[in-house]
C-alpha cells in the first residue's frame, strides 16, 4: 500500500490509498465511495480483496466530504465543482501508475456521480474502461442521462428497499445494450437486509459474485 499525490480542488491533496501488485498489473480498479459509506466498509472492502486476488491494482479515493464543513457550507454548484475536480485528479493519478490495458471504475452512491462524470467527459476512458454502479442515485436526472450517454460496459446493482430505487428509471436503463442490472429484493442502500445479519451476508456474497462474473466474463 502507498499514498499517491493526487491534486484536487484548489490544489489540495485528495486522501487516498493505492494497493499495487508486486509484479506486473494490466488492470486498475478505481473505487469511489459514498458520502458516508467508506472504502473500508463491506461492499468496497471485499471488492478490493477480489480485485487484488485477480492481479489488479486498486485505488481508494477517500474524500470524506461529510466531515468537511467547508464543503458542506458551499452552494450546490460549488460543491459539484469541488467534487468533480477531486474525481478528475484521482482518475488521472490512478491511470498514470502503469500502462494499464483495462480500467474498472466502481462507485457507491455518491461515487456513482463520479462515474457518470468521468465516463462522459474523459476520452482516455472511452475504449478500455468498464463501470460498476452500486446503489446509483437513480432519481438524479443528470446521472440517468450520463448512464445512458456512457457506452462503457456496465454492471448496476441496487436493492428494492433503497430510497433511490426507481422502477421506471431502472426499466429504461436495463435495456441499454452495454448494461447488466442486478436488483436485490429487500436490500437497502447498503445492499443489506436491515435487522437480518444472515441475509445481509448472503446479499454481500451475491454482490461480490456478480462483480466477479462481470469482471471475468469468461469465468477464468
Amino acid at each position: 500500500m502507498t499514498i499517491l499525490k493526487i491534486v484536487g480542488h484548489r490544489g489540495e491533496l485528495v486522501p487516498n490509498t493505492f494497493f499495487h501488485q508486486n509484479g506486473d498489473a494490466e488492470h486498475v480498479a478505481i473505487l469511489f465511495p459514498g458520502i458516508g459509506y467508506t472504502c473500508q466498509m463491506p461492499l468496497l472492502y471485499y471488492q478490493t480483496k477480489l480485485f487484488l486476488s485477480l492481479g489488479s491494482d486498486v485505488l481508494w479515493v477517500e474524500c470524506a466530504y461529510n466531515r468537511r464543513p467547508d464543503f458542506q457550507s458551499l452552494p450546490d454548484c460549488e460543491r459539484k465543482n469541488w467534487f468533480y475536480a477531486d474525481v478528475r485528479g484521482s482518475c488521472k493519478a490512478g491511470l498514470e501508475q502503469r500502462a494499464y490495458l483495462k480500467v474498472t471504475l466502481s462507485g457507491k452512491s455518491l461515487g456513482t456521480l463520479a462515474l457518470g462524470h468521468l465516463l462522459t467527459s474523459e476520452p482516455a476512458l472511452s475504449s478500455h474502461a468498464q463501470a460498476i454502479w452500486l446503489t446509483p442515485l437513480l432519481k438524479d436526472e443528470k446521472l440517468r442521462t450520463e448512464i445512458r450517454k456512457a457506452r462503457q460496459r456496465s454492471l448496476l446493482v441496487i436493492g428494492t428497499k433503497d430510497a433511490h430505487y426507481d422502477a421506471a428509471s431502472l426499466e429504461e436503463l436495463k435495456n441499454l445494450p452495454h448494461m447488466t442490472t442486478v436488483v436485490l429484493e429487500g436490500a437497502d442502500h447498503s445492499l443489506e437486509a436491515e435487522g437480518n445479519v444472515s441475509n445481509s451476508i448472503r446479499l454481500m456474497n451475491r454482490v461480490i459474485e456478480e462483480i466477479q462474473r462481470f469482471v471475468e466474463p469468461s469465468g477464468h
